[in-house]
């Protein structure tokens, strides 16, 4: 049985690993779903000439450099008509990478497992891409409308290793604030450092945002109009973002919307205390597993009051990681995910 992957437009092995993230995808799905499949292939929209350490089995299909990205997810399927022909199931990681098996299907009757993890219509709105988000609007509904299978968040949610992101009280250092994200409108760092700013622990605590993006420079001078210690840290390999987690006193996360952010989840299985704002897709529930602010007043008061009560910080960061241990094993996860595929392979 032969599996092949569709990522999201614009989305290569290159930039997952510019990003941190090719650890994750390699060691958590290729190499899981290289045990369970024959041959896997990857379409990628980029990568020529790249070379990855991958599974034996796993074949890296790049897109032709001169064919444009939305006519590529079209054409896709006619261009490697042999290799769609030889595969069983397609499985679509968000569902705005779906075009080509939409296609594959039409064409070539082969099923499609696509995820549905958020508002991507809302997403495009919020970074200020009005073209991005009409064209979302058009060809969302038949990617979801003709895949085989929907996964969602209920169905089955991100996942994150808990034996990996596991917490350290060694490492712990009482004021240090993490926050980890693109540099951008949807992540709203601003609404971060405003709160910080009107702490009465300002002077003490550390900001350290991990991430790059267009909105750098902008939030660093904020933090220095309200003389907040404020850290930039470039993207750094997923495994290497352990001990940042390990280290902090609050994790926060401050987007204007959200699916179900992984970095969330990691911090939550590394026991931080988290302190969110109020926004579509939270995983924290209020008092339990972490805290929200609705508003920079909120946001502020319940930051001062988790650096004031580390017994309060200790109780929630514990609640968030036996969460992530009974609901959002990676490793589970995935296996099931697997179940899926080959159910769909074989219908």
């Amino acid at each position: 049985m032969n599996l092949g992957l569709f990522v999201s437009p614009g989305d290569s092995l290159t930039k997952q690993k510019q990003s941190g993230q090719l650890d994750r995808l390699n060691k958590y799905y290729l190499s899981v779903y290289a045990k369970h499949f024959d041959r896997i292939y990857l379409f990628s929209y980029g990568d020529n000439g790249r070379s990855f350490a991958l599974s034996e089995n796993v074949r890296l299909i790049p897109k032709p450099k001169l064919i444009p990205k939305l006519l590529y997810q079209l054409i896709l399927p006619f261009i490697h008509r042999k290799i769609i022909s030889d595969i069983n199931v397609f499985r679509v990681f968000q569902a705005p990478g779906g075009l080509p098996a939409l296609v594959s299907k039409i064409f070539f009757r082969k099923p499609y497992v696509v995820s549905d993890n958020y508002d991507y219509v809302r997403f495009a709105k919020v970074e200020n891409r009005p073209f991005l988000a009409t064209l979302l609007k058009l060809i969302l509904p038949p990617i979801l409308k003709y895949a085989d299978q929907v996964i969602t968040p209920q169905t089955i949610p991100n996942g994150v290793d808990p034996k990996i992101f596991k917490p350290d009280r060694k490492l712990h250092q009482p004021y240090l604030i993490l926050s980890i994200g693109r540099l951008t409108l949807q992540k709203n760092f601003e609404k971060l450092i405003q709160p910080i700013g009107a702490s009465r622990y300002k002077s003490k605590i550390k900001l350290v945002i991990i991430g790059v993006g267009p909105r750098q420079k902008l939030l660093e001078k904020s933090a220095a109009d309200l003389k907040i210690q404020l850290k930039i840290i470039p993207n750094i390999d997923h495994r290497r973002l352990v001990s940042w987690y390990q280290k902090a006193a609050v994790f926060s996360l401050t987007s204007q919307i959200e699916g179900q952010p992984k970095v969330l989840l990691e911090a939550m299985s590394s026991a931080c205390a988290c302190l969110t704002a109020d926004f579509p897709g939270n995983l924290i529930k209020e008092g339990v597993t972490g805290m929200i602010g609705k508003n920079d007043s909120q946001l502020t008061a319940k930051l001062d009051q988790l650096l004031s009560d580390p017994g309060l910080s200790l109780r929630l960061g514990a609640n968030a990681r036996q969460l992530v241990i009974s609901r959002f094993d990676l490793n589970k996860l995935v296996l099931k995910e697997i179940q899926l595929l080959q159910l769909c392979a074989k219908a």
